[in-house]
């Protein structure tokens, strides 16, 4: 006869095989949720770095370059884990798979505790590579129990929320949960559209200063207070050209796509 616990393992199992479907849909919805985040995320608080190519070094000629913007990639890391781990933690589920009907469950039929969920995720560094989730995808094909490698250290399995009758099979968010995420999410919100408008120049302009494109060639530069006015702001700095001390004003304007620069005046040391 089998333990209470095995057969438990089984049902789960089979169920988890039987949502092999909708969790690659769920997988490819956060794949797009996440992406459109890391969007906004990257446009509004990255700097433009040059990722190949020539730039242009003071003399004539034709020169090719390419540029990313970005924030640091350890970042954006922890970004794309929070995302997995806030909603699996509070909900069982991400928006992907509460689209479909998924949750993560215990494959063993116990409760579902946060360290799981902890477990599985950080374990997704593991199951994306070496891109678009292959490992973790031949895992879920290959195991019993439609497994990642994520899954199979913390004992979980996703299958449809409709077979997770127990109360304690999934997680279930504390009352007044999405009242607080949603203020959460309101605030952080504001903030970004706030530091699109008055924080972003300076990362735009150090992006400029990557490419190149800021005023030449320069070895450094650095900027004091920022004077504001409506669409506009205006910074006096000083730079560094090889042996030569600059000084000046760098102006820049709003425009509907971000901020851009308007044009600089400044006096060198001969």
């Amino acid at each position: 006869m089998l333990a209470w616990g095995q057969v438990a393992s089984q049902t789960r199992a089979l169920q988890a095989r039987q949502s092999r479907g909708r969790r690659l849909s769920a997988v490819l919805i956060d794949l797009v949720v996440f992406a459109v985040l890391a969007t906004v995320v990257n446009d509004v608080y990255g700097v433009t770095q040059v990722t190949g190519g020539t730039l242009p070094n003071g003399q004539s000629g034709s020169f090719s370059y390419s540029t990313q913007t970005t924030i640091a990639w350890p970042l954006l890391i922890l970004i794309w884990l929070a995302y997995y781990v806030v909603l699996e933690g509070l909900y069982g589920a991400t928006i992907g798979k509460m689209l479909l009907g998924l949750c993560v469950v215990r494959l063993d039929g116990q409760p579902l505790r946060f360290a799981s969920i902890v477990t599985r995720n950080v374990l997704r560094l593991v199951d994306a590579l070496p891109a678009a989730y292959l490992i973790g995808g031949l895992a879920v094909l290959l195991s019993s129990g439609s497994q990642r490698i994520g899954d199979m250290f913390a004992g979980t399995a996703v299958i449809k929320r409709d077979d997770a009758l127990e109360s304690w099979a999934t997680r279930h968010p504390p009352r007044g949960t999405n009242r607080v995420l949603s203020a959460v999410l309101v605030l952080a919100a504001l903030f970004t559209i706030g530091f699109d408008y008055f924080g972003r120049p300076p990362l735009v302009l150090e992006g400029l200063y990557n490419e190149h494109q800021l005023m030449g060639v320069v070895s450094s530069y650095s900027l004091g207070p920022a004077r504001w006015f409506p669409g506009h702001v205006s910074y006096p700095f000083t730079m560094y050209r090889e042996a030569q001390a600059c000084s000046g004003t760098l102006d820049m304007d709003w425009q509907w796509t971000g901020w851009e620069l308007r044009g600089a005046s400044y006096v060198c040391n001969s």
